[in-house]
């Protein structure tokens, strides 16, 4: 019989995959059937061992492929954030999350805090078996809340933040968020000054920056300033130049200096530096009420030329107010502005200062008292509540003249008188030029302050002698007048009691008619073209320690 080998390997096949076909069939039931206890529950929370024991939090988790898991831990500063992990809010920071290591290496993370910018990231890598990844969120403010002050000295210099252009100093940048920035000042004739800054809400975010010049004067020498004890500001020709100890170039010439330290009395000095001279002052400060007496140190030792001021006249501070007005009008007032604060320029004078104001009272350029600039200085009032610029003010818009008044940038108990030329407002602006005396003001006090300004009149048989009152016609070319009467210093006292009375009434400084010593004034309002002034005595002051004018 023949055979068919055809039918054979026919046969052969099947009877192989009849065998075959029940273990195929064993395999696939195990791989799809489960066994309900086989099925994960919820993820146990162990208590934890130690800081560096990572804690699993309930979250969203990966399809369990392996079974090997890993940990997020995320924190933020400032804590206690809300924590979104793959759209799902796993509680607030410091948050942990548990991953398995071989799930998908894709993760969002959102960090958000009321008050602050919400916080993202993804993530591409997953922690590997048993290992903690750490997260830290910075949180960012969401409003700004606060100002940036930023003066200097010299003023007028060109202020960038963070390489962005913002203005000229003194510059206030208000809204400005919190967080560090990079501040830098650059003004012709002086060296860059750039620093990083932090801007803070428990701050208060004013900065005074001195510039160096970049060349020394041609003729020149050098001061070295020290205090005992240090640290105590530096207020060089009426600009703050820093703490000491601290070396200074400064131009051949005459020099004010004075050093102020908190708790502390003022040290004053006048010097003259010489070309090419090597000047030191040691200044041994005394302290006041309960600070600390600092070590016993040598007296102070002024290595310096005396500066003297004879030969100043009141004419002086007219003709240099007169140059400064001629300057505004060829130039413009922001070119001016500029020119006054230029501690180098046409205006400058070693014992002259020439100071702006707006007509509404607003500072605008003073380099003795630079951080007061962009201030209504007539809202400030000093130790006898007389109105900074207030009498300035009143005087220019009368046509100008002469007066007495408290220094602006001093601090001291006592303050500093200054004699003070005012030209006629023009263009809504007040040029002054002033001298400072180096004479405290006369003290009186709070009751016979109030008793000037009271509307009650004033009985000298039955009234304290401290005060005394004149009822006076206000005409210009009464020659008679008690206050028409030039004083040692060449200033009537008139032409500031006329200004006061024509604008209605206010304090004032006045050389008292009965002597020659500067005492504080009140000037009623103009009725019927005539004032009543109401002025202190010898009796009402402290004239022992505080005479600015000796007969």
């Amino acid at each position: 019989m023949r055979v068919d080998i055809h039918n054979i390997i026919c046969i052969f096949l099947m009877v192989m995959v009849a065998c075959i076909m029940p273990c195929i069939a064993d395999e696939e039931n195990e791989s799809i059937i489960i066994d309900p206890e086989d099925i994960p529950g919820p993820f146990p929370f162990p208590e934890p061992a130690g800081d560096d024991t990572p804690i699993p939090m309930p979250g969203p988790v990966d399809i369990p492929i392996g079974g090997d898991t890993g940990w997020y831990k995320i924190t933020s500063n400032p804590s206690g954030a809300q924590v979104i992990f793959d759209g799902s809010d796993i509680g607030t920071t410091p948050a942990i999350v548990e991953i398995f290591s071989t799930g998908t290496p894709y993760h969002t993370v959102r960090v958000e805090k009321t008050g602050y910018e919400p916080w993202t990231r993804e993530l591409s890598n997953n922690p590997g078996s048993g290992e903690t990844l750490k997260i830290h969120a910075n949180l960012v403010p969401v409003s700004c809340c606060t100002s940036l002050r930023i003066t200097s000295a010299p003023s007028g210099a060109m202020l960038s933040i963070n390489g962005v252009f913002h203005g000229y100093t003194p510059k206030t940048i208000d809204n400005i968020r919190y967080g560090s920035y990079q501040i830098s000042l650059s003004r012709e004739g002086y060296e860059p000054w750039s620093r990083y800054i932090r801007v803070s809400p428990d701050e208060e975010n004013s900065y005074y920056i001195v510039l160096e010049p970049m060349f020394a004067p041609i003729t020149s020498g050098t001061l070295m300033v020290e205090s005992y004890p240090e640290g105590a500001d530096i207020i060089l020709d009426r600009t703050n130049r820093g703490k000491t100890p601290r070396t200074l170039t400064l131009p051949e010439g005459s020099h004010s200096l004075t050093i102020n330290l908190p708790g502390y009395q003022q040290y004053s000095t006048s010097l003259f530096i010489r070309d090419k001279e090597q000047a030191r002052i040691s200044a041994q400060l005394i302290p006041t009420g309960n600070a600390p007496v600092p070590p016993v140190t040598p007296v102070p030792v002024i290595v310096a030329s005396p500066v003297t001021s004879a030969g100043f006249t009141p004419d002086d501070l007219v003709t240099q107010g007169v140059k400064a007005a001629e300057m505004h009008e060829q130039i413009g007032l922001s070119a001016f502005i500029s020119e006054v604060n230029n501690p180098s320029g046409e205006l400058s004078h070693q014992n002259m200062s020439i100071s702006v104001m707006a007509e509404n009272g607003t500072l605008l350029a003073d380099p003795a008292s630079s951080i007061w600039v962009n201030e209504n200085i007539t809202s400030y009032a000093d130790q006898n509540s007389v109105p900074y610029g207030n009498a300035r003010l009143m005087i220019a818009k009368s046509g100008g003249g002469a007066l007495y008044e408290n220094d602006l940038s001093n601090t001291t108990s006592t303050g500093n008188v200054l004699l003070t030329v005012v030209q006629p407002i023009k263009d809504d602006i007040v040029i002054s030029t002033s001298y400072s005396l180096n004479t405290p003001i006369p003290l009186i006090t709070s009751e016979i302050i109030e008793l000037l300004s009271s509307e009650e009149i004033i009985n000298q048989d039955s009234v304290d002698l401290s005060i005394h009152e004149e009822t006076i016609l206000l005409e210009p070319n009464e020659g008679q007048n008690i206050f028409n009467q030039t004083d040692v210093h060449g200033t009537r006292s008139l032409p500031v009691i006329q200004a006061l009375a024509f604008q209605g009434g206010g304090y004032c400084y006045i050389s008292e008619p009965s002597g020659a010593d500067l005492t504080l004034a009140y000037v009623t309002g103009e009725k019927d073209g005539q004032a009543t002034v109401r002025w202190v005595t010898k009796s009402g002051r402290e004239t022992t320690k505080h005479e600015l004018i000796h007969s």
